[in-house]
């Protein structure tokens, strides 16, 4: 098993809206995250349970070459890894300062659990660039392509 990464502890934010206008005042946030967390149709709440995260790499699954999502996630499953709920994803923004310029860090939330106004199917991921923080979103169809040196955040079944 991999080492563990962070732990987000049990927020007091009453919903994802409030920590959403907090996350507001100190990071830059897509308009898909803010159209995402608007979007009534995805029953976005605030885990109450401390959650441990752990960072896998595409290659450390076992893959070579390119590899869909669907596999990707398929793998995780395997190898006991779950995805994280969509605001611990969010909420991570706060607890990594020490993220390095460039870095684009994906999270591997539940297929179809972010979907935007326009019906389509996000992840969530942490970046830093041009001296500023960033939560912004990459497409989670099922076929969307990884690369071995891509990294994933996700957390461990009965790990929390």
């Amino acid at each position: 098993m991999q080492k563990k990464w962070k732990t987000i502890k049990p927020s007091s934010y009453k919903n994802l809206k409030k920590c959403l206008k907090e996350l507001k005042k100190k990071y830059h946030i897509s308009f898909w995250i803010e159209d995402i967390v608007k979007n009534k149709k995805n029953k976005l709440t605030i885990t109450k349970k401390k959650i441990n995260l752990y960072r896998i790499k595409v290659s450390t699954l076992g893959f070579k070459k390119p590899t869909t999502l669907k596999v990707i996630y398929k793998k995780f499953k395997e190898k006991g890894y779950q995805c994280v709920p969509p605001d611990i994803a969010l909420r991570a923004r706060f607890i990594y300062p020490e993220q390095k310029t460039g870095e684009w860090l994906r999270f591997a939330t539940p297929m179809k659990s972010m979907i935007d106004s326009d019906n389509v199917p996000h992840l969530p991921k942490l970046g830093k660039a041009l001296g500023e923080y960033f939560i912004e979103t990459y497409w989670s169809y099922p076929k969307a392509i990884f690369h071995p040196h891509n990294e994933f955040v996700v957390t461990i079944k009965n790990d929390f």
